[in-house]
């Protein structure tokens, strides 16, 4: 899960003034390192190293100390960990309250984008570049992936161990009972999606009789707007057109991909308060039965099985493939969902990081993927021929224990986990993102991805909102086309041209910029 929550603005600018003084002044001690030179497994006999962590919780109940998986994690890599648990609503406001009080965990998860304050700090010496060192620690060199390392630098330099999620962020998931009852097909272009969801809400797909089923079910933040933006040929966050780079919102594939969505939302074929409609609302609503299309990331289909056992008949399906203007584009999403970063406030010497880093590079082995993708042998799986499988019960251990520690802990990818028999729904969203991902040329890069704006930084939120809420007021036909420029216009003058000459000046350094 993606840890992207605005902090709030009071907070996020304490923290930018804090910091400085918070990372260089108070200390805390941590255990002494007993290895300082190699990433290697420790001896059976050497005993824990200690790891103070603050990591997100993403259910509102966060894990216990006796956790089956936390405790599996510290037999295998042998370490003490003393995580503090921060609720999701909440991690980025924690997070800025920590720096200011100056007790910072020795490993810190930070959100993605990176919070202004931490990258300033990370350029003045306050964090551990992790770069140089990654080499010692192959397991984990490998897990991380180089072209979302290089788009998450800081200045050049890597501190960051990013949590790592699959570069197909984005996708459809649709009732198959409803389109097999009413004779259609899984869309494969937009005009077939609109012909899709205009049937699931008017021509009665559940039976019942009644005119209350939903076409297209969306959230306040358009999960699905870039799975769309992609079809109608637009850039990923930036574009670079003449030699600069220039925001994506600003072109007539954003202005297309807006009308897109504006045509349901006055046909009412999707919902009519998708503009304050949280997620939890929209699983639920899809748990009730009450739409059968939805985009967004695909796993959200495994988030069902309350549906299947209201409605044994149902059946979901999902694809990340779908034919725009340019052929078959995704936006490509950023590969991390936050990242681990090292504070030289509480982590006094190299050897030090890299007993850190040996916990990681040890969650990197085939050994420590296996506790995420499967669990524990015996409790949430067992070996049948040689590959994991799962009975229903221990599907349901699996999905209660394990999903959300797979979420919070895990940085590799899963790739080195042992094969095995994956439930119906796991194993469809799992081959969508693996089908996408095969396509060549399918995805679309964000080109200002490694550069930095201070001001962007700082701003950001308040940017976002200039354009989000506009996006909104368009769809709902609040705002028309003169409206949208305006709002463009409010977006350059409240600091976006201020952005964009930052962005280009690094843009224009770039010795492998259009590599």
């Amino acid at each position: 899960m993606s840890i992207q929550r605005k902090s709030k603005s009071m907070l996020v600018l304490a923290g930018s003034l804090l910091v400085t003084t918070a990372l260089a002044g108070c200390s805390s001690s941590s255990p002494a390192a007993t290895d300082g030179k190699k990433g290697t497994t420790p001896a059976g006999d050497e005993k824990p190293f200690t790891i103070s962590m603050m990591n997100l919780s993403v259910l509102s109940e966060p894990p216990k100390d006796n956790d089956p998986i936390i405790s599996a994690v510290k037999k295998l890599t042998n370490t003490d960990l003393q995580i503090q648990w921060v609720p999701n609503g909440t991690y980025d406001e924690k997070v800025n309250a920590t720096i200011a009080s100056g007790q910072l965990p020795m490993v810190l998860l930070v959100s993605t984008p990176m919070p202004s304050n931490i990258k300033n700090a990370m350029r003045t010496g306050q964090f551990w570049e992790i770069g140089p060192l990654l080499k010692d620690f192959p397991n984990l060199e490998k897990a991380l992936n180089p072209q979302v390392l290089k788009s998450s630098a800081v200045g050049g330099k890597y501190y960051g161990i990013n949590r790592a999620r699959s570069l197909v962020g984005d996708g459809m998931i649709y009732r198959t009972d409803w389109l097999n009852k009413l004779g259609m097909k899984p869309p494969t272009t937009l005009d077939e999606m609109y012909e899709v969801i205009k049937a699931f809400a008017t021509k009665d797909p559940d039976g019942n009789g009644k005119n209350d089923t939903i076409g297209l079910a969306e959230e306040k933040s358009i999960r699905g707007f870039k799975f769309i933006l992609a079809a109608t040929g637009g850039g990923n966050v930036w574009e670079i057109k003449d030699n600069k780079v220039v925001p994506a919102h600003e072109s007539k594939a954003f202005v297309d991909a807006m009308n897109w969505y504006k045509r349901l939302y006055q046909e009412k074929l999707i919902n009519q308060d998708f503009a304050i409609t949280e997620r939890v609302q929209n699983i639920d609503n899809g748990n009730k039965g009450l739409f059968g299309f939805r985009m967004g990331d695909n796993d959200f289909i495994s988030r069902h099985s309350e549906l299947f056992k209201i409605n044994p008949a149902a059946e979901m399906d999902t694809s990340s493939l779908l034919k725009g203007v340019n052929g078959t584009k995704l936006l490509m999403d950023t590969g991390m969902s936050g990242s681990f970063v090292i504070p030289k406030q509480s982590v006094k010497t190299e050897a030090e990081v890299r007993k850190i880093l040996q916990y990681f590079d040890k969650l990197s082995t085939k050994e420590g993927q296996n506790i995420f993708e499967w669990g524990i042998e015996g409790v949430h799986y067992s070996v049948k021929d040689g590959k994991a499988d799962r009975t229903p019960e221990q599907a349901a251990k699996y999905a209660a224990e394990v999903i959300q520690m797979q979420q919070a802990m895990q940085i590799s990818d899963g790739s080195l986990a042992m094969e095995g028999t994956l439930d119906k729904y796991t194993a469809k969203f799992k081959a969508a993102k693996k089908e996408a991902a095969a396509v060549s040329n399918i995805f679309v890069v964000n080109p200002a991805a490694a550069y930095s704006s201070a001001t962007y930084d700082q701003k950001r939120t308040q940017l976002d909102k200039i354009i989000n809420d506009a996006r909104v007021k368009y769809i709902m036909g609040e705002l028309d086309e003169k409206g949208w420029q305006a709002a463009l216009e409010s977006w350059q003058k409240a600091g976006g041209d201020k952005v964009l000459e930052e962005l280009n000046k690094e843009y224009q350094a770039d010795p492998d910029k259009g590599k």
